[in-house]
């Protein structure tokens, strides 16, 4: 059953597939996510690779498939961060949402980070509409992401050489998270 779930979903998001796609602007500096992620690791997966899913989708070079779920991805994994700041906890809507579905913050991060670990490979993590905290992998676009986490190495090369740099991207990223973007894509149907 969930095969043919997420087998309408592609079909669905296919479907209703932009003609030419744009690289979203970040709202912040290069460097305005440092500590959590440094402005090497803004400047080259954004301005490298963000761009290249762009341009190569609009160019109709490669795998379109690919490259549109590239491009969408990362406009909605870059519009959702800001600088850090005090403790960044969610309000409103995602706050309710997130307590609905995992009881509080903190089991929805334990229960992320679960999934998280047990991706091989790159690929995403995400919450999804329905409250579930899913994975998609390489650049697969699905239509009920909130929340999109990317996990391919370039993604946590801050934390690289550690053995649990993966494990410390996702516990830091909780600190640069706009949780008033959150609630825009909850209440937007």
């Amino acid at each position: 059953m969930q095969d043919i779930k997420q087998w309408i979903q592609l079909f669905e998001a296919k479907q209703s597939r932009e003609k030419t796609l744009v690289l979203e602007p970040l709202p912040y500096g290069m460097g305005d996510l440092d500590p959590v992620l440094s402005r090497a690791n803004v400047e080259y997966p954004y301005g490298v690779l963000s761009r290249g899913y762009v341009n190569r989708y609009n160019a109709g070079e490669g795998d379109a498939d690919f490259n549109y779920g590239g491009a969408k991805l990362h406009n909605l994994f870059w519009a959702q961060l800001q600088a850090p700041r005090g403790s960044n906890l969610p309000q409103g809507t995602i706050k309710e949402f997130i307590n609905e579905h995992h009881k509080d913050l903190d089991s929805f991060k334990d229960t992320l980070l679960l999934t998280t670990m047990k991706l091989q490979g790159s690929g995403w993590v995400y919450l999804s509409r329905s409250g579930e905290i899913k994975t998609t992998p390489n650049q697969t676009y699905r239509t009920d992401i909130l929340l999109p986490l990317d996990l391919w190495e370039h993604s946590f090369m801050d934390y690289v050489p550690a053995k649990d740099a993966k494990k410390r991207y996702i516990t830091n990223i909780f600190k640069i998270i706009n949780w008033s973007v959150i609630n825009d894509r909850l209440n937007t149907k």
